[in-house]
């Protein structure tokens, strides 16, 4: 287990392997806190991979968290406590017509070092082409009058997409070994991006990178 990102988050390499083909699952995005968040979702068999970590959890009776809230895995590029959605319509339309779909490859399991809620993330190799989308979006949220805390400035967000909330902290270890099983790297692409209101949880409009068509 090492430290990355300024020592931000811990996370633990786990040894490279073969991924399964995977099929495709529908449900609602959510955060642990009450508010709107931009999101990037992921190709299905990307996904599928992030769903095979939440039921490994899931039948060792570690953490069903995420599962019974009925989230989706994605990475969070934006979130704030109040604003208009009616504003941010457009902005996301345009911004994903403009983008490509993302390649992203997880390849460690994190947590970060002061963390209530015991969580557990995938953490995606850094590349130069996620930061500059996420920092892009930033600049064209920030000229609609929003501002951005600084978990989302540039030189301080960190991607990541949780597979655990609120695992019990005298099973950490075992949930780090647990989550072996998914053979990392695992790679594909984020291929959508939505804004979502929670809690409830709610997705309010997505749109699909490199078209302009509602997802």
């Amino acid at each position: 287990m090492y430290r990355c990102n300024g020592c931000k988050y811990f996370s633990m390499s786990i040894p490279v392997g073969e991924r399964s083909e995977s099929g495709e699952r529908k449900s609602k995005c959510v955060s642990m806190s009450e508010g709107f968040a931009i999101e990037l979702y992921l190709d299905p068999a990307l996904e599928n991979q992030v769903l095979k970590a939440w039921n490994v959890l899931a039948r060792r009776q570690i953490t069903t968290h995420l599962i019974e809230m009925e989230s989706r895995p994605h990475i969070t590029l934006f979130s704030a406590p109040f604003l208009e959605p009616s504003k941010l319509e457009s902005l996301l339309r345009t911004f994903a017509s403009k983008h490509d779909p993302l390649s992203l490859s997880f390849s460690s399991v994190g947590t970060f070092p002061s963390n209530s809620d015991n969580l557990l993330f995938l953490a995606p190799t850094p590349s130069l082409s996620l930061l500059q989308f996420q920092s892009h979006l930033c600049d064209a949220i920030r000229k609609e009058g929003l501002e951005i805390s600084d978990d989302f400035a540039f030189n301080s967000w960190i991607p990541y997409c949780s597979v655990a909330h609120h695992v019990p902290k005298n099973r950490m270890p075992e949930a780090f070994s647990l989550l072996r099983e998914l053979k990392l790297p695992v790679a594909g692409y984020a291929t959508d991006i939505a804004l979502v209101q929670f809690s409830p949880v709610r997705e309010l409009f997505s749109f699909v990178l490199g078209n302009n068509v509602d997802s």
